[in-house]
């Protein structure tokens, strides 16, 4: 007995489904007319197929694998072509036997349609299930010196798969590069889901040590976070590229540079505790998963600090770094990769003499200290061959229409394809120019040992077309040869890639980097304790010796340092959210050298009594103070001079008396050595005048000693007396600028 089935008006039908055993024999596989006409292949492993035809009877079999039957349940679509207003469609009904249990997914199954009455018009069926998804590859043939069109030719390819247990014949194909979201589900039978699984485009890339990536520059991100605006969850606000699409762009709490791990919202304690607190668990979830997505980072030093108002500081800061370390191993992190450090409280965040300030001391932080090893590849031989831009170009494109749409494309193939089950094809996708170049690009890459001293070689594509390129591997031509393999990431209309393909060994590219502190000027002065602000300036230098046969321009990549702003920077520099990107032009042979500076405002606590005369006159010189307060600051400047004045004076007038004070016991040794000896009269006369003249220097200086420590009393004294009572509160409007 049949169940009645849902009435089909125009166009989608839900089937109504029998769980039993067909009594009747199935045809296997559907009429000769209804046979497949369309593909649409999606980079994320789905297929959607479409068969139009008309019916020869009213039941239609279709084959399909065990692993399939529940996607086409929940996706298959019924369309009656022609029907008229008035006109009513056939019933629809779908049976299938039910899946035994311990079935093998790879083993045959069949859907029945039922048709009542005979449809006479064509029909098309739709269904999706999971395929082999189509893979993007590219070849970039750049432009030779001597060619006045600095233009690149840009080849994109797709490789497609038929897995299936049917030929196609003359089928049109789709190629998506969206995701439509997918799960799997057992329809059948009451089990659990275990969907979705999220798996790459592609396995591991064959005889490389780590794939290089292309340096991108986005065209349009308001808040220059890295993420285009069009994927933005947080355009507005400067966040980072997150793995879920729902956080994409948005702050995050860790950030990684090569050698620390910053933790923009600290691991803080409670004083004398070691107690993890709960607002610290999210902070070590986002902690460990850092760790386990970067496998390059081999150790990391955990820190423990305290404040000078905690007991038994040492202990106290290892257990704190022992909690810490716990919590990564219990979120998956290897012990192993974990070691442990106390610094007490020597390495203050703040001030120790506030509350505020100690409580940021109470902190674990962290250091990585060891990175993964790897080999280098080597750049491939070069040999002769006829490629050359104006050949390739000839090469038609295989998409005969491009359709882009919410942030995805759907290449239409121009012809019919035809391929054999379980067979691939490589198709053309895209042959066009593009705006390109040889260049070169330092980039210490951790996949390429030898990029910390050389260059890569890399072809610069700039994507001004309104065509989205997807993830792939590009070979690149040049002079008519194969050069070099590079991988390209994602690239919007309107963004720019430099895509390293080769090291270049005859340049070399070395660094230096100095750190300077310069005054800058007084924030706040209370109970002779001064509150300052100086200027940290980082200065990096790279020079630049180029080989023989070097591209025109070398693309120079200066990572941002972690709480610095540029001040210097070569002219045309572009801006990155984490990096400065600077163009250089390279002769043959002829060094040169570029310098980039880059600073920051720091804090520090002075007391008057101790600081620096000098470095005190700096800092007066840059603060705008009122006028009364200016010049009892230059008094306390100048009596800071005096008391460094005298208290420099008594130490070398010490040190002097010292000297004497030891010549004159060596001298009486001396003396009393040959007081015996009657033929050492006149030895013994002549160390007698020294050590008279010895001792009378001796006293000359102990009075000097006297008078200028009375006078280092007296302008000690002066200048406590001018600070005690100088308040000197900050200046919220000259805070909040930079320095």
């Amino acid at each position: 007995m049949r169940a009645p089935s849902l009435s089909l008006r125009a166009l989608l039908f839900a089937p109504l489904l029998l769980l039993s055993a067909c009594t009747t024999p199935l045809a296997h596989g559907p009429s000769k007319g209804l046979r497949l006409r369309h593909v649409v292949l999606y980079q994320n492993g789905l297929g959607y197929f479409e068969r139009t035809g008309e019916m020869s009877s009213d039941k239609l079999a279709l084959r399909f694998r065990e692993r399939e039957v529940d996607d086409v349940l929940k996706s298959v679509v019924v369309v009656e072509e022609g029907l008229g207003p008035n006109e009513t469609p056939s019933t629809v009904s779908a049976h299938l036997p039910r899946s035994g249990r311990g079935a093998s997914p790879e083993e045959a199954t069949e859907l029945e349609l039922v048709f009542s009455p005979r449809p006479s018009r064509p029909v098309s069926i739709a269904y999706a299930v999971p395929t082999a998804a189509w893979k993007a590859t590219y070849r970039i043939i750049l432009p030779t010196k001597e060619q006045k069109d600095r233009r690149a030719l840009l080849q994109a390819w797709a490789l497609i798969d038929n897995v299936g247990d049917e030929d196609w014949n003359d089928v049109r194909v789709t190629l998506a590069t969206g995701a439509p979201l997918s799960y799997s589900s057992d329809l059948r039978s009451p089990t659990m889901i275990e969907r979705p699984e999220l798996k790459g485009i592609y396995g591991p890339q064959s005889g490389a040590v780590g794939p290089v990536l292309a340096e991108n520059v986005a065209a349009r991100d308001t808040d220059a976070d890295g993420v285009p605006d069009g994927e933005d969850v947080c355009p507005n606000e400067r966040g980072t590229v997150q793995t879920d699409p729902a956080h994409a762009g948005c702050p995050s709490h860790v950030r990684i540079t090569a050698s620390e791990i910053y933790i923009l919202q600290q691991l803080h304690f409670d004083r004398s505790s070691d107690t993890l607190k709960p607002t610290a668990q999210p902070l070590l979830d986002e902690v460990a998963k850092v760790l386990l997505e970067n496998p390059w980072i081999t150790l990391i030093e955990i820190e423990g600090h305290t404040s000078t108002d905690e007991p038994n500081a040492t202990d106290l800061s290892t257990r704190r770094a022992s909690a810490v370390r716990a919590a990564l191993v219990k979120r998956g992190v290897p012990s192993v990769r974990l070691s442990l450090r106390s610094y007490a409280a020597d390495r203050p965040l703040d001030a120790n003499t506030t509350e505020p300030g100690r409580a940021k001391n109470r902190r674990v932080a962290f250091n990585i200290t060891q990175h993964v090893r790897r080999e280098e590849n080597n750049a491939p031989t070069r040999t002769t061959s006829p490629i050359t831009t104006e050949a390739l170009a000839r090469v038609p494109e295989g998409a005969g229409r491009i359709d882009a749409s919410s942030g995805s494309y759907r290449y239409e193939i121009a012809n019919p394809v035809t391929l054999a089950k379980k067979s691939s094809a490589l198709i053309t996708l895209i042959n066009r120019p593009m705006n390109g170049d040889d260049v070169l690009l330092y980039r210490p890459d951790p996949a390429a040992p030898q990029s910390s001293t050389h260059p890569f070689r890399a072809a610069e594509i700039e994507n001004k077309s309104d065509i989205g390129l997807q993830p792939g591997s590009v070979s690149i031509f040049s002079g008519g040869t194969f050069v070099g393999e590079g991988v390209i990431t994602r690239l919007l209309p309107g963004e720019r890639s430099t895509i390293p393909y080769a090291i270049d060994d005859s340049t070399r590219v070395s660094q230096a980097r100095i750190s300077l502190d310069e005054p800058v000027r007084i924030v706040a002065l209370a109970r002779g304790v001064l509150r300052v602000t100086d200027r940290q300036r980082l200065v990096t230098t790279y020079d630049v010796e180029p080989g023989h046969n070097v591209p025109n321009t070398l693309v120079l990549r200066h990572p941002r340092t972690f709480g610095y702003e540029p001040v210097v920077l070569p002219e045309g520099t572009e801006k990155t959210p984490d990096a400065y990107l600077i163009r250089v032009a390279l002769t043959p042979h002829k060094p040169t050298k570029i310098a980039i500076e880059e600073a920051r405002p720091v804090e520090r606590q002075w007391l008057v009594l101790t600081a620096d005369g000098e470095r005190l006159a700096l800092y007066l010189k840059g603060s705008a103070l009122p006028e009364g307060t200016q010049k009892r600051m230059a008094r306390i400047v100048e009596l800071r001079r005096a008391l460094g004045a005298a208290s420099d004076e008594l130490g070398r007038l010490r040190e002097k008396r010292q000297e004497a004070t030891d010549r004159a016991v060596e001298l009486r040794e001396n003396v009393k050595a040959i007081e015996k000896t009657p033929q050492a009269d006149k030895l013994r006369k002549m160390l007698l005048e020294r050590l008279e003249s010895v001792t009378k220097t001796g006293d000359e200086l102990a009075v000097k000693i006297t008078q200028r420590s009375d006078d280092a009393a007296i302008a000690r004294a002066e200048l406590d007396d001018a600070v005690r009572d100088l308040v000197i509160e900050e200046d919220a409007k000259a805070a909040g600028g930079n320095p």
